[in-house]
């Protein structure tokens, strides 16, 4: 008896990634979760990377649904824990009564470029911990830690090109910090004892991405635009998605605006998602992953689209105007808001829609997994023949089938794009069957080709089945 040689599995499109700044207890380089009570004893109830998973596992269906994991991988070196008191209503530190630092007395020079603190919100802060978290959220291009000795804070420069200077913004009324010594603004290199270099998030996804599987990436941090645009160019060449929070209306101006940058950069693997509360942002992220990131691509009629979902755990953004609307539907960034109190996802397309992005991720892994396997699975061989031929495309016709049934793709459409083969068939196989296959004949194939024993190639046409989002009705009454 000669058995079937084993293939690869499919492809998983559901596994999370999630960087976090979070130390945990007994965790290497990353873990695998399936459950979010796994996670808070490793890094805490209350820390943020524990509520973010929550999140992730509260919403239904969630990443487990496709057979997903959550993956947690903490930045190496991020930041370290902090001592000291701080406390008040508009954060006042009091420390033998030196300081009185009212909001908005805070710049941070970053490169000699002022960083935009404006919409951090300090007033829930009552420790040099929580001031120091909410700063590194934004700059992840510093590390910021405890002294030696004392309740002061350094910023440490992270690689040769980072320098960092903290100070009173000139129009300020508290005490000048660099003066006070609140903050070092010396910068220097991490002493042998402190901290190592801390990794960007780029050099995270290339440290861990061969040693595991994840599709999604989010962080629990607030990230600056320069580095949102490292992020963006390294994850567009990947088969991965980046979903990002950003909480300020000027991220989402046309043109300078960081989602209106990575819009008319066409960097559609980059999805932005505007709160205008940037202390639970990361939380309705957290949410809109969980639910994103959870289609079974085996089942029947199971691709969405995220607009209309409510998330759990979260609520909606009462502060869109109509105006923010406008502005987020232009940059194509995702709101969580509300119509008549009824919370819902609402999903912009000028980047891409959401799912139109995860759905041709999942079909591309899929071919190249039904392609290998068809090569793989066979005891003899494919002859270089149109017989064989019609057995690859069969492989891939699978997949085609499986994209018709989940309903990313649909029949009964028209083609509007460019033609190749037959081009009576192909228009008619997409309206009957919503997807065409050619390959150029095997009699055509050049010699080196034929040599090297290479498939001439093979062009799929699928039509995407899209989703609706608006309608519009009109009614004609005669009396």
């Amino acid at each position: 008896v000669t058995n079937t040689p084993a293939g690869l599995p499919d492809a998983n499109v559901n596994s999370l990634g999630l960087f976090t700044t979070e130390s945990p207890s007994n965790v290497d380089e990353f873990r695998i979760y399936i459950t979010a009570s796994e996670v808070a004893n490793d890094y805490g109830t209350n820390s943020v990377t524990a509520q973010m998973a929550n999140n992730i596992f509260a919403q239904s269906p969630n990443l487990l649904s496709g057979d997903g994991r959550l993956v947690i991988i903490p930045l190496v070196n991020s930041i370290s824990a902090l001592a000291g008191n701080f406390v008040g209503a508009d954060i006042t530190v009091n420390l033998a009564g030196l300081q009185v630092v009212a909001n908005g007395d805070i710049r941070v020079v970053l490169n000699g470029n002022n960083i935009d603190l404006t919409d951090l919100d300090f007033t829930n802060a009552s420790s040099f911990a929580d001031i120091a978290t909410i700063l590194q959220r934004r700059l992840t291009d510093v590390i910021v830690t405890s002294k030696a000795t004392g309740f002061d804070l350094d910023s440490k420069k992270v690689g040769t090109a980072s320098t960092i200077t903290l100070a009173q913004l000139p129009a300020g009324t508290g005490t000048d910090l660099s003066v006070a010594g609140l903050f070092n603004v010396a910068g220097g290199t991490p002493t042998a004892g402190g901290n190592a270099q801390g990794e960007s998030l780029a050099d995270a996804i290339t440290r861990t991405e061969e040693q595991v599987s994840y599709t999604g990436i989010i962080t629990d941090l607030l990230i600056e635009d320069a580095v949102i645009t490292l992020t963006a160019s390294a994850i567009q060449s990947r088969d991965m998605m980046f979903v990002h929070q950003f909480s300020s209306t000027e991220d989402l101006e046309p043109t300078t605006g960081i989602c209106s940058i990575i819009k008319d950069s066409t960097q559609t693997k980059t999805r932005c998602l505007y709160y205008s509360n940037p202390l639970t942002a990361n939380l309705v992220k957290a949410s809109y992953v969980g639910r994103g990131f959870s289609v079974n691509f085996t089942g029947s009629n199971t691709t969405m689209t995220m607009s209309f979902k409510t998330l759990a755990n979260v609520v909606p953004d009462t502060e869109i105007t109509q105006t923010i609307f406008v502005k987020a539907e232009t940059a194509g960034a995702d709101l969580y808001g509300d119509v008549q109190s009824a919370p819902l996802v609402v999903s912009n397309g000028a980047n891409q829609f959401f799912d139109s992005v995860y759905n041709a991720i999942w079909f591309k892994l899929a071919l190249e997994v039904a392609g290998f396997n068809y090569l793989k699975q066979t005891n003899t061989k494919i002859p270089q023949t149109e017989i064989g031929m019609d057995g690859l495309k069969g492989a891939y016709a699978k997949v085609c089938d499986r994209a018709i049934t989940n309903e990313m793709f649909g029949a009964s459409n028209q083609w509007n794009g460019t033609t190749f083969g037959n081009q009576a068939d192909m228009l008619r196989n997409i309206i009957d069957k919503g997807y065409y296959i050619y390959s150029q004949p095997i009699a055509l194939q050049s010699q080196v080709d034929r040599d090297a024993r290479k498939a001439p190639l093979i062009q799929i046409a699928g039509k995407e089945s899209g989703a609706i989002h608006s309608s519009s009705v009109n009614a004609i009454i005669e009396r």
